[in-house]
């Protein structure tokens, strides 16, 4: 890890003395970082880029041109589903613009290394190894999301979401990461989703398992992802209060083949949460 991060402080400094003092500086940063949580600091494979904009608070241009999603995290968008900022959007955006200070990054690629956008999908550290999505968490301006095989940072990241909760953070404070009911869920409403309520059936169907919330909400675990799941686990969760995060979409009712209306794809149980 430490190799690895002093040649990257070397590329960004601008003189011998500087570049000295920046690998000094930097190990002293990544000790601290791993001090405090060994799994929030860079693993191998660090690079350096230049920030060309901060997009919205999970979404990075670079210099090259090349557009950045972070891992582990989903921030408000800056154009939701009516058009306007999400609650927070602003502030997230604005958080990571400063946190990024000089532009001047540290990433690591993911071993799924593109989402369907064609982004890369990658960790990002200032020039100290902060991570930038441990801090937008812990400052309660997004949420941790789990979309294997990009698992490295699962464990940090989901402390410091809950961290966050805890303390009432940003946008835990103001209720606009409130997890929410599937009661309260109107027709055609899609999107990332916090979601509360009671595991009613488990459907093993062929190479696809089924959970079933409230006979609202199915939960669709796919044949590449139930490598992560134990059936029996699941099985014991039938009548048990669960909270479920994830991308949310609406289906016409009349082609959801006995499934209710509302589908989430499951991707790894650190996304369903039971006693919620």
């Amino acid at each position: 890890m430490l190799p690895s991060a002093a040649a990257f402080l070397q590329r960004l400094s601008g003189t011998p003395v500087a570049r000295a003092a920046g690998v000094l500086l930097c190990v002293c940063c990544l000790a601290r970082v791993a001090a405090a949580d060994p799994s929030c600091a860079p693993g191998p494979g660090l690079t350096p880029a230049r920030l060309a904009k901060v997009v919205d608070g999970d979404t990075l241009a670079l210099a090259d041109g090349s557009r950045l999603r972070l891992i582990g995290v989903n921030a408000p968008e800056t154009r939701g589903s009516d058009g306007r900022p999400e609650a927070g959007a602003v502030e997230a955006t604005r958080f990571a613009r400063s946190f990024l200070g000089s532009g001047r990054l540290g990433v690591v690629v993911g071993s799924d290394r593109r989402d369907r956008y064609g982004r890369t999908l990658a960790h990002v550290y200032r020039a100290d190894g902060e991570s930038l999505e441990a801090a937008l968490l812990a400052a309660g301006l997004a949420r941790q999301v789990t979309v294997p095989p990009n698992l490295g940072q699962l464990d940090c990241l989901r402390r410091a979401e809950r961290s966050a909760r805890a303390a009432r953070a940003g946008l835990w404070r103001s209720g606009a990461f409130a997890p929410r009911a599937t009661a309260t869920l109107a027709p055609g409403e899609s999107g990332f989703r916090l979601l509360q309520g009671r595991v009613t059936a488990v459907e093993p169907a062929g190479s696809t398992w089924w959970v079933e919330i409230d006979d609202r909400v199915s939960l669709r675990i796919a044949d590449a992802d139930r490598k992560y799941f134990s059936l029996d686990e699941l099985r014991a969760l039938e009548g048990t209060a669960v909270e479920v995060r994830g991308w949310l979409t609406w289906r016409d009712p009349a082609r959801a083949r006995g499934h209710p209306p509302w589908m989430m794809q499951l991707r790894h149980p650190a996304a369903l949460a039971p006693g919620a």
